[in-house]
């Protein structure tokens, strides 16, 4: 079973931590596809409920995972985005299009400085597959606070 721990984490069973992090802290490096990020919003709205986290590098909160859940959740104007935190130790990367660099260091630099990637330009291979979720919808959309509780804060 599923739980929040005190600081506002959910707790999965196979110990990988779902953070709350608000929208506008998370920093996408590539473009998606619209009519994708769209289907997924009305899949979201539709269910009522988040069912996949988007995977985050936890210093800098550039995506890993989950470009098309992102713009879907900025479709829903969500408040909240359940995430998980994780290191590139834990995560191999390569680029899946020829002419550009696929590091994790060119990752955060793009997320960084908005020059974002194409569609689909990098591959993220994690050590397990994410965990699943039934984040209701009302949560994600609730007034958010001065900071998401869990392992990263903002100033």
């Amino acid at each position: 079973m599923n739980r929040l721990d005190t600081s506002g984490t959910l707790l999965q069973p196979s110990q990988q931590a779902i953070h709350f992090v608000r929208l506008d802290q998370i920093r996408p490096n590539e473009q998606h596809y619209p009519e994708h990020a769209l289907f997924l919003a009305d899949t979201i709205l539709r269910e009522r409920l988040w069912r996949v986290p988007v995977a985050l590098e936890r210093h800098s909160l550039a995506v890993m995972d989950g470009h098309h859940r992102l713009e879907a959740a900025r479709r829903l104007k969500l408040a909240l985005v359940p995430c998980l935190l994780l290191d590139y130790a834990q995560v191999e990367v390569s680029a899946t299009r020829q002419g550009y660099v696929g590091t994790p260091r060119e990752i955060v630099r793009r997320a960084r400085s908005g020059e974002l990637y194409p569609p689909k330009t990098t591959r993220h291979s994690f050590q397990s597959p994410p965990p699943t979720c039934s984040i209701s919808l009302s949560f994600l959309t609730q007034a958010v606070p001065e900071q998401v509780p869990g392992e990263h804060r903002h100033p």
